[in-house]
């Protein structure tokens, strides 16, 4: 079963960082089977007070891809590198 790596984007420290973690995490989601589906920061909220800046959904063809991916060592510096300049939420999920 697909699933999907879901995260949303509440604040950005440094966009330089930012913009180097961009340019390196795709080869490591491709790696593990993932497609980047959704990356925007035109959302709106039509339901609830969640209040993201940007959002990003990956899907994996399922979760132990997504897992794989995430503990990785290829992703691990990258994940270090993302979470010391961007406050964010993320959630794994299996979907259709």
């Amino acid at each position: 079963m697909v699933a999907y790596f879901i995260a949303d984007q509440q604040e950005v420290t440094d966009h330089e960082v930012m913009k180097t973690y961009s340019g390196k995490v795709t080869e490591t989601i491709e790696q593990y089977g993932g497609t980047k589906i959704v990356r925007s920061s035109i959302i709106k909220v039509i339901e609830g007070n969640w209040d993201p800046e940007r959002m990003t959904i990956i899907a994996f063809p399922d979760m132990e891809s997504l897992k794989n991916w995430y503990e990785s060592d290829e992703y691990a510096d990258l994940k270090v590198m993302r979470q010391a300049v961007m406050a964010s939420n993320a959630m794994a999920v299996e979907g259709l």
